[in-house]
């Protein structure tokens, strides 16, 4: 792919929001390699699979039929051959992009020195998956060049051949699966567009794309707006929030009610490294914010709908097997494999497929589920049904039986085992929402006792294995000496209240050692045994949104609020970001995700309340 005749990039008016929101900012050129950075692109859904656009108008991400379903453009990951759907003018241009009001859906504007013409991108939403492009001319007259060049399975066959039948563009493919494509002339054309065209295009999954275009994109606008018409948003970051929002319902898949924690596999932690990993599946350990984040924005189905996705897993698994994160039909093989075909984001080797954390032992994962039934019970006032019940004896009895063993932790790491501080606390959560929840439904167990004994052994060790009176803080592992990002949320859980001088100084030596250019590092990779050897990674998000929650909880709001306003600030002009940003702002890693814009909205929420005088929301009260 040649890189993009695009000269700058501006904004609608409408999406300036400063500190407030985010802001117009330049996305640039594609490079040299015709890779556009990982900020440039646009994400459209269905709520089964996702696309991600380009502001030159280049799909180059879309997996059917499903999220995590091998992907028919991926040239995210390969320009030269992992396929992509172009339409854009043949002459230089400048382009302005928004997303329709309270939607999903792309709106993209092209301006060349001739004249200007709009490509409108969307998802059709029902059975019949389609993707769609509207091309309308405005002013004066354009050349426009649209190239449709598909590569199923990850381009691992290269181009597949298309040919016309009844009017349509139909490839064979060899899993038994069609695409249909409707309105070419030729997979590759140019076209000259005058004020006042219309021209639509659409390829389809096995059968046609929908027959009326304009039918299907005034649905499409309807299902999102209706969804968003009735969220709960703070006066200030409003738009954060419902961009927040309209992402993570984007990010859910609407058979199952599983969310997976981005659309992409292997956009890379830094740019030429290894760090890159598949998201397109559902972490368990995300559950207590996502429940969170649904309810501040008075999403209840939602949460719902995950819990459903919850409780079939527990009982396809059991509750005593549960691993920590499935596929979104409630798959538990998720063998992990290189794409040693593919050149990775800007060169960034390898392309993985499927994720090996799947069989790790991470214990935290037992307190993060049962703070979210903890959760739904207090704050959406739920009692316990057996079934809950049952699954939250069965997490606290293995934290019981496994918090003094070492496991990979929350990070993942694929170096050694360690006593993770935060995987200790999150074993005591386990035992203390089973507890809390035994007493508050008066549920008469056996195990109480064990539990009340192994909450405070779990309580004592780590105060005195996991607390660095030298450093000041809460350490990664026992004896290590070194900082952990997720240590910040040691007050919200309850092991320690958030005036405890330890956690306090947790906070300080997290701001004075692992901030860069004002974002947060989850650890120094030159101390951490993660199993990469020191190589350079961004900073996390989540980490830097742990960070301001934490200083809304000793009282620093100034703080939380320059944190919070840096993090928005790094946005795209769409509102969108990745896993993680360089020190400059450039985001890294999978996109969009899911973590970052939970954190977004609950941020936004609590600082509400801060300027309001209220006190933070704790979620394990």
């Amino acid at each position: 792919m040649a890189p993009a005749r695009l000269t700058r990039t501006i904004t609608d008016d409408s999406s300036d929001l400063g500190v407030a929101g985010w802001p117009s900012r330049p996305v640039g050129e594609r490079d040299a390699d015709g890779y556009a950075a990982i900020s440039d692109y646009a994400f459209l859904s269905d709520c089964r699979s996702a696309a991600l656009v380009s502001s030159d108008g280049s799909v180059d991400w879309l997996c059917w039929p499903r999220f995590d379903s091998p992907a028919v453009f991926a040239g995210i990951l390969d320009s030269r051959q992992g396929g992509s759907w172009s339409i854009r003018p043949t002459d230089e241009f400048t382009v302005s992009r928004r997303y329709l009001p309270r939607t999903n859906v792309l709106e993209t504007t092209f301006h060349t020195a001739t004249g200007s013409v709009r490509l409108t991108d969307w998802l059709h939403m029902g059975a019949r998956q389609a993707l769609c492009r509207r091309l309308e001319g405005l002013e004066g007259r354009v050349d426009i060049e649209l190239t449709c060049d598909p590569r199923p399975d990850f381009a691992s066959g290269g181009a597949v051949p298309f040919e016309r039948r009844l009017g349509w563009l139909i490839a064979d493919l060899p899993n038994g699966e069609r695409l249909v494509a409707d309105g070419f002339g030729a997979l590759h054309e140019q076209r000259t567009l005058y004020a006042g065209d219309d021209h639509c295009f659409s390829l389809g999954l096995n059968r046609p794309g929908p027959s009326d275009l304009t039918n299907s994109l005034e649905r499409a606008v309807a299902f999102w707006s209706k969804w968003a018409q009735d969220l709960r948003l703070p006066a200030e970051g409003a738009e954060v929030v419902e961009r927040s929002a309209l992402t993570l319902k984007g990010l859910q898949y609407q058979p199952s009610g599983a969310i997976i924690a981005a659309a992409t596999t292997s956009l890379p932690e830094t740019i030429g490294g290894s760090r890159n990993w598949d998201y397109r599946y559902s972490w368990l350990r995300d559950a207590t914010l996502t429940l969170a984040a649904f309810g501040q924005v008075g999403k209840h189905d939602e949460a719902q709908s995950w819990l459903d996705w919850l409780k079939m897993i527990s009982l396809i698994a059991g509750v005593e097997d549960l691993q920590i994160m499935y596929g979104i039909g409630g798959e538990a093989e998720l063998t992990e494999h290189v794409l040693g075909h593919l050149d990775g984001h800007k060169r960034s080797r390898p392309v993985r497929v499927g994720n090996g954390a799947a069989t790790q032992r991470q214990i935290d994962t037992y307190g993060e589920l049962a703070d979210a039934i903890w959760l739904v019970r207090t704050r959406f006032e739920e009692r316990l049904n057996p079934h809950r019940w049952r699954l939250v004896r069965a997490l606290a009895n293995r934290a019981l039986r496994e918090w003094h063993e070492p496991d990979e932790g929350i990070w993942e790491v694929r170096g050694n085992p360690k006593h993770f501080v935060y995987s200790k606390v999150m074993c005591w959560v386990a035992l203390d929402r089973a507890i809390r929840l035994a007493e508050m439904d008066g549920f008469e167990d056996p195990c109480l006792t064990e539990w009340l004994a192994g909450r405070e052994a779990i309580r004592q060790q780590v105060l005195e294995f996991g607390y660095d009176h030298e450093l000041g803080a809460f350490t990664q592992s026992y004896g290590s000496g070194s900082l952990d990002a997720s240590n910040l949320v040691l007050a919200s859980t309850g092991f320690i209240p958030a005036d405890d001088p330890r956690f306090i100084g947790t906070v300080r030596a997290t701001q004075r050692d692992l901030v860069r250019g004002g974002l947060v590092d989850r650890y120094r990779v030159e101390e951490t045994d993660d199993g990469f050897a020191g190589e350079e990674e961004g900073t996390f998000v989540i980490c830097s949104l742990w960070l301001a929650l934490a200083c809304i909880q000793i009282g620093d709001v100034a703080a939380a609020e320059e944190i919070y306003e840096r993090v928005a600030s790094c946005a795209n002009d769409l509102g969108l970001l990745a896993e993680e940003l360089t020190p400059d702002g450039e985001q890294l890693g999978n996109y969009p995700q899911a973590f970052t814009h939970i954190a977004l909205i609950l941020c936004a929420c609590e600082l509400e309340r801060a300027r309001g005088g209220e006190p933070a929301i704790d979620l394990a009260a």
